[in-house]
């Protein structure tokens, strides 16, 4: 084999990977399975169950049909003859197992096609939530109908995988198969939640994963994992008719807010002490927590850049009593800010909620009362 022969090789397997697992530009590009043989699978809006077979069928056969070239050794190539028959025996075993697998999909595909495609997996697994023996044709059209209304959550996870939740189904797409689960007879639970670093610079700047169990309670029907952006875990929710059961030992953000919530009182804990008297009342917001911050003007009031702000834009002093537990303060910046601009929501400015006096996160201190301190006798 020549350079140009491996380049060739190597180009070629991968544009066969980008096409089957296509990133995003592959994606914007057109170059799908679904965006190019979108005539023969036709429209998911029409007939969700229909086009899921074909488009099942299309991986299957994509997946197997790609040729395997027989690249001899080179003979001028110095390697040992340890080497030439390890690689001699690899590459005729790959070539017999890529033979099986193209004549093994067109039977397979021939045995789903009896009865009409009673005998895929999409719909024997369909047939297992029917009221009807051995039919399918009704729970298929309702999970189409469904489908089909405005209120359906829709989420891509990843390139060839989505979760779909429409009033009554639980559904998840991948490459080969279809995960079907009825709402009504479901348990959901949050199996485990990941945390990563985006930035090394910021360890605030953070991406939860959390992978949720799908059991469905039919005899027959698998179980079915969804892993999805914790951010994206309220919305999934709302949509659910069934509960998710969060275990005690799994904490994650369940929304913009709850992160923000968490990254604001970081920030508060390196800011300065204030002193202050003990405070016996409840938070005025959630009447639960006890006051613990106070408003306390402490920033310098510059830009980045080092200018001198305005005094329009200039923090002012709050001389209101603590009256306030850190989070429902925190919850209270948020919801004065711009959905637009999350990733800059700490460097913004806020209005206290009685006086109305401009504080930014760096004059939110938590409070501590003052130590005692004994005359000498």
């Amino acid at each position: 084999m020549d350079e140009s022969e491996l380049l060739f090789n190597l180009f070629y397997f991968l544009l066969c990977m980008c096409v089957i697992y296509p990133p995003e530009e592959f994606q914007r590009l057109g170059f799908t399975i679904e965006q190019l043989f979108s005539r023969f699978l036709g429209d998911e809006y029409l007939d969700f169950v229909a086009y899921h077979i074909r488009r099942t069928l299309k991986f299957s056969v994509f997946a197997t049909q790609q040729p395997l070239e027989d690249n001899e050794v080179d003979p001028d190539f110095p390697m040992p003859l340890e080497a030439v028959a390890f690689k001699t025996l690899t590459w005729k075993m790959a070539q017999r197992f890529s033979v099986l697998a193209v004549l093994a999909v067109p039977a397979l595909i021939f045995n789903w096609h009896q009865h009409n495609w009673r005998r895929h997996p999409i719909n024997k697994t369909l047939a297992k939530y029917s009221n009807t023996p051995d039919s399918y044709s009704a729970v298929s059209s309702d999970i189409s109908t469904e489908f089909r209304r405005q209120d359906v959550y829709k989420r891509k996870l990843n390139s060839i995988s989505t979760v779909i939740a429409t009033e009554n189904w639980i559904i998840k797409t991948t490459m080969y198969n279809v995960n079907f689960a009825h709402q009504a007879n479901t348990a959901l639970s949050v199996a485990k939640a990941e945390t990563y670093n985006i930035s090394q610079h910021d360890q605030n700047d953070t991406l939860q994963m959390i992978s949720i169990i799908v059991r469905p309670m039919r005899q027959g029907v698998s179980d079915f994992h969804i892993r999805i952006n914790a951010l994206e875990f309220r919305s999934l929710e709302d949509r659910l008719r069934r509960p998710i059961a969060i275990p005690a030992n799994i904490q994650f953000h369940r929304s913009v807010i709850d992160r923000f919530v968490d990254v604001f009182k970081a920030q508060v804990t390196l800011n300065p002490i204030f002193n202050s008297e003990p405070i016996t009342d409840k938070c005025f917001a959630c009447m639960l927590a006890e006051p613990n911050i106070k408003i306390n003007k402490q920033c310098s009031d510059v830009n980045r850049a080092g200018a001198p702000l305005t005094d329009e834009a200039c923090c002012s002093n709050c001389y209101c009593r603590p009256m306030w537990c850190v989070e429902c303060l925190a919850r209270w910046f948020a919801a004065r800010q711009s959905d637009v601009d999350r990733e800059i929501w700490l460097e913004q400015k806020c209005t206290c909620p009685m006086c109305r006096a401009k504080f930014c996160v760096l004059d939110v201190s938590y409070i501590r009362a003052p130590m005692a301190t004994n005359d000498a006798s």
